[in-house]
């Protein structure tokens, strides 16, 4: 298997995980898939920005999880500018999780030729910035199907670095 073959295999795995609900794990394995591709390509910008992605992604997470459950705990309602106030961060770290995403996406693209990455990340932006307004969970999942495909789409070696053709 080559440069790219266990990257395809660990993204496109972990992809269909988050379709079927056990996104944690799908998470881990598309992160290690992010890493093995920055590796093969030797463009570390890569890995950082998609690592930038995962950390916002999970502060985020945190922050719209308090935001929901503790008023609940509590017994009674939060505030509504307080709510709207933690929401509003919690949706901003989101969006930038994934414009940070979206640059991760675009070197792989660009370094692997796989241009379905540019369409998943754009996806990945337009479902954040709708989900204010509920349709973007649509666009998300229209987003990780397409992530999929995109995975299992790269290649085995990275174009222009595979082996050399025998000498005629």
């Amino acid at each position: 298997m080559g440069e790219l073959g266990n990257a395809k295999i660990l993204g496109g795995v972990g992809a269909l995980l988050g379709l079927v609900g056990l996104g944690f794990i799908g998470f881990i394995l598309k992160l290690l898939a992010v890493k093995k591709i920055s590796e093969a390509t030797g463009n570390d910008e890569i890995f950082q920005k998609y690592l930038y992605a995962a950390i916002l992604g999970i502060v985020s997470s945190l922050i719209l999880f308090v935001a929901v459950m503790l008023p609940a705990m509590r017994g009674r309602a939060m505030d509504v500018v307080g709510m709207g106030v933690v929401g509003v961060v919690g949706i901003v770290l989101l969006i930038a999780a994934v414009l940070f995403m979206k640059i991760s996406y675009d070197l792989i693209a660009k370094e692997t030729g796989v241009g379905m990455f540019h369409t998943v990340a754009l996806l990945y932006i337009i479902g954040a910035v709708l989900m204010v307004v509920m349709i973007g969970a649509l666009v998300l999942f229209i987003a990780i199907i397409l992530e999929v495909v995109a995975f299992f789409s790269l290649p085995d070696e990275v174009p222009g670095r595979g082996e050399a053709s025998p000498a005629i």
